[in-house]
C-alpha cells in the first residue's frame, strides 16, 4: 500500500499535470483507506483554487511598470475580493 508521503506528492502533482493510470489507481485506493489524506486532498484543492483566483496579481505592478520595478506588493481590493470569494466557495464545497 502507498504511504501518505507518496500520496501527498501525487495529490500535488495532479493539480499541475495528469497522473498515469497506475498513479491514479494507487492514489484513489489510498484515499479510500486514509481519512487524513482525504482531508489533505481537499485542502490542496482549496489552496489551488485560491491561488488560481488570485492569479499571481500581487507580483504584477498595477501601474504598468515592469515586475520588480516597485517594492509595493500590496494586493488591490479586487485581488482580495477574488481570494475571499474563492475561499467562500471552497468552504461551501467543504460543508457539502
Amino acid at each position: 500500500m502507498m504511504m501518505c508521503k507518496a500520496a501527498t506528492r501525487l495529490m500535488s502533482k495532479q493539480l499541475d499535470a495528469p497522473l498515469t493510470a497506475r498513479e491514479r489507481i494507487s492514489l484513489r485506493f489510498h484515499l479510500m483507506l486514509c481519512s487524513a489524506c482525504r482531508n489533505c486532498e481537499k485542502q490542496f484543492g482549496m489552496l489551488h483554487r485560491v491561488g488560481n483566483a488570485y492569479n499571481g496579481t500581487i507580483d504584477k505592478p498595477q501601474d504598468g511598470t515592469s515586475p520588480g520595478a516597485t517594492t509595493d506588493n500590496v494586493a488591490s481590493d479586487q485581488d482580495l475580493l477574488k481570494v475571499k470569494q474563492a475561499m467562500a466557495e471552497a468552504e461551501t464545497r467543504r460543508q457539502n
